[in-house]
């Protein structure tokens, strides 16, 4: 465009000239011919050629060419600013683009070459394939012969890359090491068959790589099977796995050069006519074949080394960049007061999930816009584990509280003596009674509370335990008045009273029934969230109110009639003997008279004499005898326990608030011998309620002495 308007410039100069040469001439007045501004040179150039002549005009009518002149030179003037204001549409592929578009057409047809190559003298190969692909004129530019020293230098500023090889020119060779786009289809690509020098992706890789029968396929015509596999060990070739497995891809191109070679080298007409293979050509083909093959796979190595060096190094660098973004989280949420909630997060082992969601774990440092960006979906991943958190410091701090009430109430219970007599209520019960609610639950779960602050709450236990202990009484007298209705408080206290827990089989008598273990271990009181504020107590403490479930402990008719005869034949009145009269029996030895058989005997303690006469019935009640002392020793022999299931408590250590130390068979043994000094044969050992002996430890003994 610039020599058009030169062009326009020169004729307009010649216009003039000729003008003054005739009006010398001629002698005749012309009007001065108008200044022509370069803006109307411009716009006449694009009109065309043809529209650039223009006419003499004659003596005549100057006054009228003059004036027209004028007036084209408005209308030229005029449209030159229409052009100029006019809006030109953008494409839509640049619109989000930002600053001012074609400062890369102008780098290259206004800025000189020397300062270019300078500015390309820094930059990496594929900065360069890049440019390339920019537009037409920077493509001329660089891939020009004239520009490989381009190529060159880029190569050269990245460390550790293996030298040009032979077969591939800079450009071949930049678009193989560092390309990110497919040479076949054009689509991203990051696959390279290094030995074949082929960047491609697995859809394409069968348009220029063929596996070895279907190289033999398409040139068996061609070709002896003989000279195939002479020369297919010389051609490029790469393993790799597609949809039926592993692969071994040839270059099909580098395929067909080798065989032409082979063919001009090898192959010599015989008489016949026929082209056949000369060994001493063949033998001098493979030297140089073998060579190049050799150093082909060495560069292919180095290629490989290279290739997995730069991954690794960039894995690492995205890394410490993901662990740099991860770092820059963390601290500001710590900041926001989210701490806790990450340090749960790594408790309850859910950090990883955490920190590899999609938002979070990304290869970009964290900027101010991002954070405002991925903040809200981190809160809310977050939230849950906030309330999870703030759920449990709920229930342990209530817990701990329901704990310290507890110890208040067990040292209260320990001072006084006469309630392990009458009974008293299980802590279950004081739960549901709702004694220090108001104290747990209304103050602050942050304050801590000691057992000092439940001194008020203690006060309304003595009340408390008279009502129970009236109300519980009166429900085991409606409970036995179902079987015997004359039955009455003191019937309670007899020994003959025997209650039956129906989930652990267990008998009882009162006032021990109360303290029976199995309430807390065996169910668990449904209590009302709402009222607790979604704490169970009960679970947390490990308590229930005691009977719970009324139809748990029962009244055993059957049971009792049995203890019954037994007491009768041990010399007991039923009718007016008590609970604590069973212990004068504990040494009394039993013999069953009908459960002789061939010369053994039968003896017993009067706990298995009272299950004796439960199942084998009415007939087989065991009598009392006198047994000898090497039977009273066999007695005890056999009678030790044999497993460590069974729970002991030692008489002789005082009482303490808490409860007594439970103990093993063998912890009881040491025990006595260190601390008291007894030694555990001296003294028959019964576990630590009797409704143990009915379950473990209480068998009957069978003797081989002849019956007299």
């Amino acid at each position: 465009m610039a020599t058009m308007a030169r062009k326009s410039a020169r004729l307009q100069k010649k216009r003039k000239a000729d003008t003054q040469t005739d009006l010398q001439t001629t002698g005749a007045a012309e009007p001065p011919q108008k200044r022509i501004k370069s803006s109307e040179v411009q716009d006449s150039d694009e009109e065309g050629v043809e529209d650039q002549q223009v006419s003499e005009p004659s003596s005549d009518d100057a006054t009228e060419s003059t004036s027209s002149s004028r007036k084209k030179s408005r209308v030229s003037g005029n449209s030159s600013k229409k052009k100029a204001t006019k809006l030109i549409p953008v494409d839509e592929r640049f619109k989000k683009v930002r600053g001012r578009l074609g400062l890369l057409h102008k780098l290259v047809t206004e800025m000189p070459l020397d300062v270019i190559f300078e500015i390309f003298a820094h930059l990496r190969p594929l900065d360069i394939l890049r440019l390339s692909r920019t537009s037409r004129d920077l493509h001329n530019l660089l891939t020009s012969r004239s520009s490989e020293h381009v190529w060159r230098n880029a190569r050269l500023n990245v460390e550790g890359l293996p030298p040009l090889p032979t077969d591939l020119n800079e450009i071949q060779y930049a678009k193989l090491m560092f390309d990110t786009i497919c040479q076949v289809c054009g689509n991203h690509c990051y696959t390279v068959f290094w030995d074949c020098r082929v960047r491609c992706c697995k859809k394409c890789v069968h348009e220029v790589l063929l596996p070895e029968h279907m190289l033999y396929r398409e040139h068996c015509r061609t070709m002896q099977s003989s000279d195939f596999y002479r020369y297919i060990v010389y051609v490029p070739h790469d393993r790799t796995r597609m949809k039926r497995g592993m692969e071994e891809l040839f270059s099909s191109s580098t395929f067909k050069s080798i065989s032409d070679d082979y063919r001009k080298s090898v192959k010599v007409l015989n008489d016949a006519g026929e082209r056949v293979t000369d060994a001493q050509k063949l033998a001098a083909w493979k030297l140089p074949m073998n060579t190049k093959r050799t150093e082909h796979q060495h560069y292919t190595r180095l290629c490989e080394q290279w290739s997995k060096g730069q991954r690794n190094s960039r894995e690492d660098e995205l890394r410490e960049i993901r662990q740099q973004r991860r770092s820059q989280i963390e601290n500001r949420l710590i900041e926001l007061g989210w701490g806790p909630e990450l340090e749960r997060l790594r408790q309850e082992n859910g950090s990883d999930s955490f920190w590899n969601h999609k938002l979070i774990r990304q290869s970009k440092l964290l900027t101010d816009r991002l954070w405002d960006q991925i903040t809200p979906t981190i809160f809310e991943l977050l939230q849950p584990v906030r309330d999870r958190r703030l759920r449990v410091e709920r229930i342990n701090a209530l817990k701990a509280r329901y704990e310290a009430l507890k110890r208040c109430y067990d040292i209260y219970i320990f001072q006084q003596k006469n309630l392990k007599k009458s009974g008293f209520p299980p802590f279950g019960d004081v739960i549901e009674c709702h004694i220090g609610y108001d104290i747990i639950f209304n103050t602050p779960y942050e304050q801590p509370l000691s057992e000092d602050a439940f001194h008020e709450e203690l006060e309304k236990l003595p009340d408390f335990i008279d009502d129970w202990n009236k109300r519980k009484t009166q429900e085991l007298v409606e409970i036995v008045q179902q079987d015997i209705p004359e039955a009455t408080v003191d019937t309670l206290g007899l020994a003959k009273t025997v209650f039956l827990c129906q989930s652990c089989n267990d008998f009882l008598w009162y006032p021990a029934v109360f303290q029976h273990c199995c309430r807390t271990h065996l169910h668990t009181h449904a209590s009302n969230v709402d009222v607790y504020h979604g704490f169970n107590p009960y679970d947390q403490l490990d308590s229930v109110p005691w009977n719970k479930h009324s139809t748990r402990i029962i009244f055993s008719k059957t049971h009792s009639i049995s203890l019954s005869l037994i007491m009768q034949s041990c010399g007991l009145d039923p009718d007016t003997a008590l609970h604590e009269d069973l212990d004068s029996l504990d040494d009394v030895i039993l013999e069953c008279k009908n459960c002789y058989h061939n010369g053994r005997r039968t003896f017993m303690r009067w706990s298995r004499a009272f299950l004796h006469n439960q199942y084998f019935g009415q007939r087989h009640v065991p009598t009392p005898v006198k047994p000898s002392e090497q039977l009273q020793q066999e007695l005890l022999d056999f009678e030790r326990p044999r497993g460590w299931h069974i729970v002991y408590t030692c008489d002789h250590c005082p009482d303490i608030p808490m409860g007594k130390q439970r103990r093993n068979y063998g912890d009881l043994c040491s025990h006595l011998l260190q601390e008291h000094g007894k030694a555990s044969h001296q003294k028959r050992l019964e576990p630590r309620t009797k409704c143990a002996l009915f379950r473990k430890g209480s068998l009957s003994y069978r003797s081989g002495m002849a019956r007299r």
